[in-house]
């Protein structure tokens, strides 16, 4: 339990500090995300789903965000993790990018999803892929450093 809440207090950390550094000139990767995967990666699927989207509701609380946004969208991201490595390999490279890149789009779909039900215009999806691509670009390009980080300091079992 302990292992959890330092997990998601580091991802809050270095989400914050990277999103400091990088300014407003590029998108930060999503990092509390790639936390959402590893929570799910570790937990069956009964609690890494309702952690998730815990982890999603703290995202939205602590930036002033619409509270259930983030919920959803790492919901469905931790779905689509469940789902998605039942098809492919998390070992191999090929299917650790099948599954990170549809969880990837799977939170989308489940920020699009609450974004249409509560009638946000802000979130369309013709004006939101210059931030969409090059987020996803870096997230992935994070996810090896941020999953090596954890790998090391406790390993799955």
């Amino acid at each position: 339990m302990l292992f959890l809440i330092i997990i998601i207090l580091l991802a809050f950390l270095l989400q914050s500090l990277v999103s400091g550094l990088l300014g407003d000139s590029l998108v930060p990767p999503d990092l509390i995300y790639l936390c959402a995967l590893l929570l799910a990666a570790r937990t069956p699927p009964y609690a890494g789903l309702p952690l998730a989207f815990a982890v999603g509701v703290l995202q939205d609380l602590l930036s002033a965000g619409y509270p259930g946004l983030h919920g959803v969208g790492l919901l469905f991201a931790a779905y689509g993790y469940y789902r998605l490595s039942r098809l492919v390999h998390w070992d191999e490279p090929v299917g650790r990018m099948v599954i990170l890149g549809g969880s990837y789009l799977a939170k989308w779909i489940g920020l699009w999803l609450v974004a249409f039900w509560m009638r946000l215009e802000a979130f369309n999806p013709l004006t939101l892929w210059p931030v969409i691509l090059p987020e996803m670009v870096l997230t992935l390009l994070a996810a090896p450093f941020f999953f090596g980080i954890f790998q090391r300091w406790k390993p799955s079992p």
